[in-house]
């Protein structure tokens, strides 16, 4: 097939696995908010956080190297992700005592869940030959069956008053059950002879990632290292207030962030030399795509945090992530361009100028997060997500590439922006507060936002995927 068709069905199939997943996510995410006390998803939120962080020290930065490299070389990141995934599974788990400040009970935990770096670790080349090859729909079936598999192990433990350790067990059956269904797919399609050949690529491929893995570092534990933050001045219970709030704040973002992403590298990357138009292109439309629906769901959630929160999904018990919400729902608009300007800039081979707005975003949490923190407890650390620096910087480092391109994303995020503001307004003035007549009136707003929505952007999404176009 064409890339465009491989584009399309990947893009497709990416969306089917996240919408799946993130369904069954949240449908046990609300039976375990009912089933375990707000301490025991604070201390599993913590170690999570660990468990993440250390994954990307288990990888440094080579997976995103593998997707740009010719060579393919999938033995060498699987010799060196294995090696370390089993070095720092058991440092972890002899460690696990040191932590012991942020919750006494958090070492006993991390003693087991330490053993998810390396299940987890098992599952990385398999998944990215699928994304390297933009053939995502081989991925859909396992993905939704360890989401499924994870919800099962864990509400089954947690009826049974398992409390934390249900958690735990879930998260471990799912990633064993994933990395076994990965290597039976991809039988027959990868082959790894892992000699010396694979051995001597790796200097060479670590020296290029090594940008890439402090991007990661700096990145993707930003939602961890804010609960970090916030355990050091605040109860376990109060993290998992936070965490729950965040969760659903950025819900949609989970959903569709990396159904784009995780198509739009590897289509990036055939596009730079053969086609520059349409790597703008895909680059903008697929950041309209994903702030689109984040854009609904933000106007949705501030104005029905209450019913959504405490009468739909996690019940009373959550009270007070509902001002949390409220005011973590807007933060994935405010950074726009970052949505999947890293892509653009791996693909550009930028690694130093994405790793300085992130670096600067990582600050810039630590800085903000614990002043606000010490200041006004949870909701200082909500609103210390809005003042992320890094964004401003990749922002104009997208600019640079592309000056138009850049001021048209611009006309288009405004257009988004304000489309749903006087019809959830209009809701608002017309029903009570926290009432289900404003429920109800919040979703006729969003569904006709979402048709003027269709209405200006269907054409040049069309045309994106139409080979030849």
């Amino acid at each position: 097939m064409t890339t465009e068709r491989r584009f399309l069905h990947s893009t497709l199939a990416a969306y089917g696995s996240q919408i799946g997943r993130v369904l069954i996510r949240a449908a046990g995410d609300l039976l375990l908010a009912r089933l375990i006390l707000p301490n025991d998803h604070g201390l599993f939120d913590l170690a999570l956080g660990v468990v993440v962080v250390a994954s990307i020290f288990r990888d440094v930065g080579l997976p995103y190297q593998l997707v740009r490299d010719e060579r393919r070389p999938y033995g060498a990141v699987f010799l060196w992700v294995t090696g370390s995934g089993i070095l720092l599974t058991a440092a972890l788990a002899i460690g696990a005592p040191l932590l012991a400040p942020l919750g006494s009970g958090l070492p006993a935990i991390l003693r087991v869940f330490a053993l998810w770096v390396f299940l987890d670790g098992l599952a990385v080349v398999p998944k990215l030959f699928f994304e390297r090859e933009l053939q995502v729909g081989r991925l859909v079936a396992p993905e939704i069956l360890r989401g499924l598999s994870i919800a099962v192990v864990a509400i089954s433990l947690a009826t049974t008053g398992a409390g934390v350790w249900s958690l735990v067990a879930g998260e471990l059956t799912g990633a064993a059950f994933f990395a076994a269904l990965l290597w039976w797919r991809v039988r027959g399609r990868l082959r790894l002879e892992l000699g010396r050949a694979d051995l001597a690529l790796l200097p060479g491929l670590l020296a290029r990632s090594n940008y890439l893995f402090l991007i990661a570092l700096a990145a993707l534990p930003a939602p961890y290292v804010a609960r970090f933050i916030l355990g050091a001045y605040a109860k376990a219970a109060m993290v998992g207030q936070y965490g729950k709030a965040r969760d659903w704040g950025f819900k949609l973002q989970a959903l569709v962030l990396p159904a784009v992403a995780r198509v739009l590298y590897p289509a990036l990357v055939e596009y730079k030399t053969g086609d520059r138009r349409r790597f703008l292109a895909a680059y903008r439309l697929g950041t309209v795509t994903i702030l689109a629906l984040e854009t609904l769901a933000a106007y949705f959630l501030f104005f029905n945090a209450k019913v959504v929160l405490l009468q739909i999904l996690i019940g009373q018990n959550w009270g007070p992530a509902v001002p949390l919400l409220r005011i973590l729902c807007f933060v994935p608009l405010t950074d726009p361009f970052s949505r999947l300007g890293g892509e653009v800039l791996k693909v550009e081979g930028e690694d130093r100028a994405w790793f300085a707005a992130v670096a600067a975003n990582f600050v810039s949490l630590l800085l903000f997060g614990i002043l606000f923190t010490r200041a006004w407890g949870a909701s200082g650390l909500a609103w210390a997500q809005y003042l992320l620096l890094g964004n401003w910087l990749l922002a104009w480092r997208v600019y640079l590439i592309s000056p138009e391109e850049f001021w048209r994303l611009v006309k288009d995020l405004l257009f988004l922006y304000l489309v749903p503001l006087p019809l959830f307004l209009l809701a608002a003035w017309a029903c009570p507060e926290d009432s289900w007549g404003l429920f109800a009136a919040s979703i006729g707003a969003a569904g006709v936002a979402a048709g003027v929505y269709a209405a200006r952007f269907w054409r040049p999404l069309r045309g994106l995927f139409a080979a030849g176009a």
